[in-house]
């Protein structure tokens, strides 16, 4: 219960510093992910010194049996790709950012390639430290490849303890920051309640979008476990996913869709993006408990009405302006 309350009070903390400055809370969130970097930096540079070629020597049938089924390695994947949807949402402040058109594409394609480059180092370094034998059995697979290098050592387990809290820290911050801004742009257009884009006369911020959101989170805190939320969220996140992919083909047919950047491949990117996203949406009945998925399959069933209620109400509220 503690766990729960200290979560509470850090939704509270970063409801507050987003509400008070837009510039504040881009700030923290320029330092949290450069505090970020700095522990992947660290590892790779030294775990290069460290590294064996050897390690990655394994034999196929132990590694297979050992991870696991095809479905349980899709299940895995659906259970963490919650962490990559930062990449989507940050599009919900294109309407804050100067020369978006431009910026967006940029901040976008470099944030993946800066991920990509990061991601795979790391995976490299620490299939290097460590005989994959032990890799492969270690239920703290990160930590265990880390203590091969003896500048950490022992100290491993509280290097990764304390990323892992900045990491928790950067996603919390970004989550409260952007998503409240998705609200704030529906109420705008007459999809949401009016009182969602709601401006805080003094610090330019959408604040009741804000506050909402934060109670929100607190109150899904209380009422459930983390597992639970999880699968929650990962299965409405996937099923949202894969309609923002299949709204890209209806955009396209539109004779007034004129964006300023347009997805090379637009066909191909598009088919393995709603495929993709479809294989999450059926991975995540895998592991996700009952709970968390019945509550995103009433959200999902009774969002799409209520979306086509407010499109339609718009659409009326527009006539007759």
């Amino acid at each position: 219960m503690l766990g729960k309350f200290i979560a509470a009070g850090l939704i509270i903390a970063f409801m507050l510093l987003h509400l008070r400055s837009v510039e504040g809370g881009a700030a923290f969130q320029t330092l949290i992910t450069i505090a970020k970097i700095i522990p992947f930096t660290i590892v790779i540079g030294l775990g290069i010194f460290w590294f064996k070629a050897e390690n990655f020597a394994a034999p196929t049938t132990t590694a297979i049996g050992a991870t696991g089924s095809f479905m349980a390695l899709l299940a895995g994947i659906s259970a963490t790709s919650w962490s990559y949807t930062g990449m989507a949402s940050i599009c919900y402040m294109t309407g804050e950012i100067k020369n978006p058109g431009k910026t967006m594409p940029r901040a976008l394609i470099g944030s993946c390639l800066l991920v990509l480059v990061l991601y795979t180092l790391l995976a490299l370094v620490i299939s290097g430290l460590m005989p994959f034998d032990k890799l492969a059995n270690s239920e703290t697979p990160i930590s265990d490849a880390l203590t091969w290098i003896p500048a950490l050592g022992s100290t491993a387990g509280i290097f990764v303890a304390i990323t892992a809290m900045i990491v928790i820290l950067g996603s919390l911050s970004s989550c409260v920051m952007y998503q409240p801004r998705l609200e704030y742009a529906m109420a705008k257009d007459n999809l949401f309640f009016k009182c969602f884009g709601h401006v805080h006369p003094k610090y330019n911020t959408p604040d009741v979008s804000i506050i909402l959101q934060g109670a929100l989170g607190i109150f899904f805190i209380f009422v459930s476990d983390l597992t639970s939320l999880l699968g929650y969220f990962t299965l409405v996140m996937c099923f949202k996913n894969t309609l923002t992919f299949g709204s890209i083909i209806w955009c396209r047919k539109r004779d007034d869709y004129k964006p300023l950047w347009r997805t090379p491949a637009f066909g191909l990117m598009t088919t393995l993006a709603i495929a993709s996203s479809l294989i999450l949406v059926a991975s995540t009945f895998v592991w996700a408990p009952i709970p968390g998925l019945i509550c995103a399959v009433i959200v999902i069933a009774t969002g799409l009405p209520a979306y086509a209620f407010w499109a339609k109400r718009s659409r009326q509220l527009n006539a007759l302006s």
